[in-house]
Formats: C-alpha cells, sequence, structure tokens
C-alpha cells in the first residue's frame, strides 16, 4: 500500500512539474497530501482546483470544502471559516454541495426524507466573538442553539444513518445524567466528530431533525421546540421511582405524595406509563411526567391543578 501510495504522489508531482496537472489531478493530489498528514501541501492542491478555470462545479465545491478543512488541520481557523463560506455561497444551493460541507464543518445531516423536506432552509454562519477563533455554525430551520457554549467530557464518534433512539442511550451513558424523551422524536441521523463536548455533539445531532435538548438539575429533556415546558423552578425533595406499565393518573398522584400535595386531574387523563428517574426533585419529575404526557400544571398551597395542554399546530 505504502508503495502505491509513493507511486501515485510521484506520478501527480511529475505532472505538476511539467506543467500538465489538470482539477482532478490537483484534486486527488491534495487528498493525498491531506491522508498523508500534509495540511498545507493539501490546501495548496485544494486551492488550485478551486481558481482554476476548466474546474467543474463539483470540482470547485469540492475543492473548496477541502481547502476549508486543510486550512482547519493546519490551525488556521479564519482561513478556514472563510473557504467554508465561499463554498455556501457559491453552491449552497446545490443539495449534493450542501450535505458535503455540513459534515465537513462538523455538524450532521439527517434520513432522506427529512434532508428533501428541509435542505432549502439550511443556513451557514459564522461565530466571530473570538475573531481568531471563529466558529463554523449550521442552522436548520426553527432551531436555536440552547445547550452551547458547551463544557461536557470531550467526545469521538460516528453514525451513520443512525436510528435516534440508539444515540439517546448512548448521551445518558455519556452524561450520567436522566434522559426524559419527548413522544414522537424520532428520525435518523449521518454524524462524524472527533474531541468535542458531548453536549455539543448532542445539540449537533437533534438540530437537523427538528428537535432540542434542555438541560436542567440532572435532567436531559428532548423533543420539539414548542413542546418545550414553561421553564419552572424546582425544588422538591430528589425521588427515584421507576413506571412500567402504570396508570398516568396513579403515577401522578404517586409523585405528588412525595410532596404531601394533592392533585385535580380532570376527566379524561388516562394512559399507561413507562418513565425512569434517579434523584430529580419531585415536582421537577412532575413536570416531566405531565409534559411527556401533554398536560401542564398549576399550584394552590397544597393543592396541584393538572390541566390538558392545547395541542400546537
Amino acid at each position: 500500500m505504502k508503495k502505491r501510495i509513493a507511486g501515485l504522489v510521484a506520478g501527480l508531482l511529475a505532472a505538476v512539474a511539467a506543467g500538465g496537472e489538470e482539477p482532478s489531478q490537483s484534486l486527488a493530489r491534495g487528498k493525498l497530501e491531506a491522508d498523508l498528514g500534509h495540511p498545507a501541501a493539501a490546501a495548496e492542491a485544494f486551492a488550485s482546483v478551486a481558481r482554476a478555470a476548466q474546474a467543474t462545479p463539483a470540482e470547485r465545491w469540492e475543492a473548496l470544502v477541502r481547502l476549508a478543512v486543510a486550512r482547519r488541520d493546519a490551525g488556521d481557523a479564519k482561513a478556514s471559516a472563510a473557504a467554508f463560506e465561499e463554498a455556501y455561497r457559491g453552491h449552497g444551493k446545490d443539495p449534493e454541495a450542501l450535505r458535503f460541507l455540513i459534515l465537513a464543518a462538523g455538524g450532521a445531516v439527517p434520513g432522506q426524507e427529512r434532508w428533501e423536506a428541509a435542505w432549502r432552509q439550511v443556513t451557514l454562519a459564522v461565530d466571530r466573538r473570538d475573531p481568531e477563533r471563529p466558529r463554523v455554525r449550521v442552522r436548520w430551520p426553527g432551531i436555536e442553539g440552547g445547550l452551547c457554549p458547551c463544557t461536557g467530557t470531550p467526545v469521538t464518534l460516528e453514525f451513520k444513518d443512525a436510528d435516534y433512539q440508539d444515540t439517546f442511550r448512548l448521551f445518558a451513558d455519556l452524561s450520567g445524567m436522566n434522559v426524559v424523551v419527548q413522544p414522537g422524536t424520532q428520525g435518523h441521523v449521518t454524524y462524524r466528530v472527533a474531541n468535542r463536548p458531548w453536549d455539543e455533539v448532542l445539540e449537533q445531532l437533534l438540530a437537523p431533525n427538528g428537535f432540542i435538548a434542555r438541560i436542567q438539575g440532572n435532567v436531559i429533556w428532548i423533543g420539539r421546540p414548542e413542546d418545550a415546558s414553561d421553564r419552572h423552578s424546582f425544588s422538591g425533595k430528589p425521588i427515584r421511582f421507576d413506571f412500567v406499565d402504570k396508570s398516568l393518573v396513579e403515577a401522578i398522584e404517586e409523585i405528588a405524595a412525595n410532596g404531601h400535595v394533592g392533585v385535580d386531574v380532570p376527566p379524561g387523563v388516562a394512559g399507561r406509563v413507562y418513565l425512569k428517574l434517579d434523584d430529580v426533585p419531585w415536582d421537577q419529575a412532575l413536570d416531566l411526567l405531565l409534559n411527556v404526557n401533554g398536560l401542564s400544571w398549576t399550584r394552590t398551597a397544597d393543592l396541584i391543578h393538572v390541566t390538558m395542554r392545547q395541542r400546537r399546530r
């Protein structure tokens, strides 16, 4: 293999010396240099393709994105961000180019059905709050960043068309926190990331399918922005429970009993509960249980009033 790579490099360098290197050859040379750990040489090759008049649109956008990655690997964050911006401005209306750019920039892409519905509304922005180290951000329709700037333990992960339910179990293990997932939070995602905080990775994974995460205490709630609960403050005694196929009304009453309060549950509230939480304030546990079942609550003295939440269209 090493001899084969050396032969390819030698052939490409000979073409350069002869002045006859085509854009496709320069692109191949850049990829080889990048694989060999020579980001500066790779960037030079990719830049030549991006400037070449005879390069095809596909060669040009691939070269620009690879140029951004090579500059990033070389430690030049500003030049990397500029190349990503140029690729987006010139080729962001090409779905294949945009997908390639998103993955290279450290973002995730959803399954095909969601991609077809959303890619035209995806935008790329550069966060320049730190002028020396700008960050490229991919923005999905209807989603605002909520967790970052992030401080979680760095992780390296790779998913290819992974089911969300499998990734959620992984984040429960990574974070050591309770993960509560709103019903209907489904989808697939492709993502590759190296040495990034786990909470940033979670945010990047959720955004392509229109979901968010919210952290309060030792609970991560995952769902659509419109289903996020009103932000109560919680001060109840921590409790632990594991409901398996339990009556919803009984579960509500059992949690409320931990706070020595009564509950007023309206007629029509019914269902079965599957929910496990460890060391969570009882009032937060009640809020989570009600929220995932489409219910809201208010408190008057020692009585919890449960109401059915109006569905948003």
